[in-house]
């Protein structure tokens, strides 16, 4: 039906007698309001105007005056125009302003404002209990994935009916890309991880819940089974969070295992971790799918479904039931620096992991989180840091580096590195975030500018790795480390209204009394 109607004619005759209707043609105009096949008898007087018929249609059938517009014999009737003298006539009412919208697939009609959102028509599927039945909609061929799109941009010729498909799947999950701002492109790489996951499950090759760390982590397969392609980390099955699966507590005050951390916020600091592993060109361009200098796994975050996911109050295929998270890249590997001596891997490779650790401030570096790869012909050991969801803490209180009693953190960094670490900007790094998304908190901003400090003045001094990790690192769970010491010195000098530039500043004035001692050294 391409338009709501309001007709008489006397092929209608027969019905309009029908007894129970209680209804005859000794009225004087009898109209019939026939919305999605469904007709509505309504009487009206010869001495009607056009505008008392639109208050009644308004008062029956809840279409605004304002948004109907009467045609007779194809012309619109006039603000004035009085109704015939004829018993029958044949009107036709189209809502200038309301949009019915059949949905295909399923006999669903929706009537709306043109001025309303492709996010609204999703909205009103779900509250009619339609949500489970789809997981996208087209019209034309095109997917309506911007849920900011208005109705009326559908209507490419005006039309007062549209229809939309319901893509109504076979399958029983489903995967796609998270973006808060829309104007980022997923680089070649990503999509390439989102789609050889997908094609993994499509093939039935169901996610592989993964039995270490105290989150849920879920191996995904590719075509053939045989090996793994991603790795996806739900918000909500992180450690103490809602639906971990391992049964720990939920965090009461909603701060994480690690100090500084809280609960359901792994998944994007997974994320950040990546963005900010840039390689030495600077920060990656949409096109670019260049490795990271400390070489973080590509990392997306992502709405995933299936049925193999942690579902405590029992599963269905509906929107509703989809996690969030990270999706990172799968490394291939020979194990874990867990697995092997230390003595075995390349100055250079602990020290791009160095660099990553004490920028973020990591607060869970340990063996089991950096990976042994072999490179090449040649073997060449390659070392892959993996699980960043404790890094941008807002507090140093658990920072913790294994390499930090490794030998090779104690050698100097090589000039390229010293490179790297000077073209380090940490208020581009927190305005990169913004961009992808993430409004870092204010404490954790205020960590990260110090911990970006840090390594920079350090390296700038010749320090080592070992030094500065020292400096961000605690001897001992009840004594404060050095920078947390700088901290406390910069907050019992400045006063609570100090701007954060003021307070930034201060912390590296005493910051290079420190480094100064440690340089004499």
């Amino acid at each position: 039906m391409s338009f709501a109607s309001v007709a008489l004619c006397p092929a209608l005759e027969e019905f309009v007698n029908f007894p129970r209707f209680g209804l005859n043609l000794d009225d004087p105009i009898l109209i019939f309001l026939n919305i999605a096949e469904s007709l509505n008898p309504m009487r009206v007087m010869e001495s009607d105007s056009l505008a008392s018929v639109k208050l009644t249609i308004q008062s029956i059938k809840g279409f605004f005056v304002k948004k109907q517009k009467l045609l007779y014999d194809g012309r619109e009737l006039a603000r004035d125009y009085v109704l015939a003298n004829e018993k029958l006539l044949r009107l036709v009412i189209k809502l200038s302003d309301l949009q019915a919208m059949t949905l295909g697939g399923k006999a669903i009609e929706l009537f709306l404002e043109r001025s309303r959102s492709v996010g609204y028509v999703k909205q009103k599927l779900t509250e009619l209990g339609s949500s489970a039945l789809y997981d996208g909609l087209t019209l034309d061929g095109e997917e309506l994935d911007d849920d900011q799109r208005l109705v009326t941009d559908l209507c490419k010729n005006g039309e007062n009916v549209i229809h939309l498909l319901i893509k109504n799947p076979s399958k029983d999950f489903f995967v796609e890309p998270l973006a808060v701002n829309r104007e980022i492109e997923l680089t070649s790489l990503l999509k390439e991880l989102i789609s050889s996951t997908i094609e993994g499950l499509e093939k039935g090759n169901a996610p592989m819940k993964s039995s270490d760390g105290s989150g849920g982590a879920y191996f995904m397969q590719d075509q053939s089974g045989h090996k793994y392609v991603s790795v996806f980390k739900p918000i909500d099955e992180e450690p103490m969070a809602v639906n971990n699966p391992h049964g720990q507590p939920l965090s009461i005050d909603g701060e994480g295992l690690k100090k500084g951390t809280q609960v359901g916020e792994g998944a994007f600091r997974e994320v950040a971790a990546y963005i900010l592993d840039y390689p030495m060109t600077g920060p990656r361009t949409f096109s670019s799918d260049q490795p990271g200098f400390s070489g973080v796994p590509p990392t997306a975050m992502v709405k995933c479904l299936h049925k193999d996911f942690n579902h405590p109050n029992g599963y269905s295929f509906s929107h509703e039931n989809a996690k969030i998270g990270s999706l990172q890249m799968f490394v291939s590997n020979v194990g874990t620096c867990e697995d092997m001596g230390y003595g075995v891997f390349p100055v250079e490779q602990v020290h791009k992991i160095s660099v990553l650790d004490i920028r973020l401030a990591n607060a869970d570096r340990h063996g089991g989180n950096i990976l042994v790869s072999r490179d090449g012909n040649d073997g060449q050991i390659v070392l892959t840091p993996i699980d960043h969801g404790y890094c941008f803490p807002n507090k140093f209180e658990d920072c913790t580096f294994e390499w930090l009693y490794w030998p090779q953190a104690k050698e100097p960094y090589s000039s390229e590195t010293l490179e790297y670490i000077k073209t380090l900007d940490a208020e581009q790094d927190i305005e990169l975030l913004r961009f992808h998304g993430w409004e870092i908190p204010s404490s954790c901003a205020r960590v990260f500018r110090i911990s970006t400090m840090l390594l920079k003045k350090g390296a700038a001094k010749g320090l080592t790795p070992f030094a500065i990790g020292s400096i961000m690192c605690r001897e001992t769970l009840e004594k404060e480390s050095v920078i947390e010491r700088i901290i406390c010195d910069a907050e019992a000098i400045v006063s609570p209204e100090t701007t954060e530039e003021a307070f930034i500043s201060t912390v590296s004035t005493i910051m290079d009394r420190y480094l100064d001692q440690y340089s004499l050294n």
